[in-house]
């Protein structure tokens, strides 16, 4: 139940069918795990926090250095030398003192992986590896945990929503054909109303459901993801866009869950020069070693 400073914080996307009250409150109770702290995760996790997100672990083993503070906008002068997870952990306190934050001034890695994200909702990666990439992807798919991938170089940006094999495993059972429906005529609305809810709610999943995608392994088999900022270069307001970009996908995903109406599997790519933007649907590689 929100309280009135809650919805006096929080109004202006209470005001949205994507998040709502009973979206709230499933924010205020999720989990996210960023991993990177740098342009991506620094405002990614801003915009979480600011959104009402109850529960956050920050995950970067690096220090804040003065190349950081051209594009890594939690950040000032006064931080440097700082340990990013630290710093940003302070940070993100003063926009409200409340939310649970676990500060990790660790680098991700395999052998650490399963234990970071072990009880989390959804994990966002922000980092500028693919070799780490392909680690917390491997990872997540072996915990069944939503994954959320950006990335930008240059003046591209690039970003998929990786889904937990399970829930896509049980929303496709629940396809239509699959004999649910809405239109069953109760002879007592009251007795079954919880029953009629839940039907509607399956409809709605199945709606939402994309074919079957791959995951990040599959994407790095299919297609040339080497580039990063640190070889290619990155303008800052780039690496914003593909921020924003990956705060709204799990944003709407912790509100709603199997109900968000986001895509899955969807590759996309952006030029903030042309102001093009491309996608495509990631199929599973059949010899993925990783989700097949």
């Amino acid at each position: 139940m929100l309280n009135r400073d809650d919805i006096r914080r929080y109004s202006r996307q209470l005001l949205l069918n994507e998040i709502d009250e009973e979206g709230q409150a499933n924010l205020h109770r999720a989990h996210a795990v960023v991993i990177g702290l740098g342009g991506l995760g620094t405002l990614a996790s801003r915009f979480l926090v600011g959104a009402g997100l109850g529960n956050i672990t920050l995950i970067d083993g690096d220090i804040v250095d003065v190349s950081n503070l051209q594009r890594q906008v939690t950040y000032n002068e006064t931080h440097l030398g700082d340990l990013k997870a630290k710093a940003l952990g302070n940070e993100l306190h003063k926009v409200d003192p409340n939310i649970n934050i676990r500060a990790k001034s660790v680098f991700a890695e395999k052998r650490n992986l399963q234990k970071l994200i072990d009880d989390a909702t959804c994990v966002l990666d922000c980092t500028d590896s693919v070799a780490i990439r392909r680690d917390i992807n491997a990872a997540c798919v072996a915990a069944k945990k939503p994954l959320f991938i950006a990335a930008a170089s240059g003046f591209s940006w690039q970003a998929i929503n990786l889904p937990c094999h399970s829930f896509l495993a049980s929303a496709h059972q629940l396809a239509p054909g699959s004999g649910c429906t809405c239109e069953t005529d109760y002879s007592s609305q009251t007795e079954h109303a919880g029953q009629a809810n839940q039907q509607c709610q399956t409809q709605n999943v199945s709606r939402n459901v994309a074919p079957p995608c791959g995951c990040y392994n599959c994407l790095v088999a299919q297609h040339n993801v080497t580039q990063d900022c640190q070889s290619q270069g990155v303008l800052g307001p780039v690496v914003g866009i593909a921020a924003c970009h990956q705060a709204t996908q799990a944003l709407l995903f912790l509100a709603k869950r199997h109900l968000a109406k986001i895509q899955w599997g969807r590759y996309i790519v952006g030029n903030a020069i042309d102001a093009s933007v491309q996608s495509f649907h990631l199929p599973p590689s059949p010899d993925c070693k990783v989700c097949q």
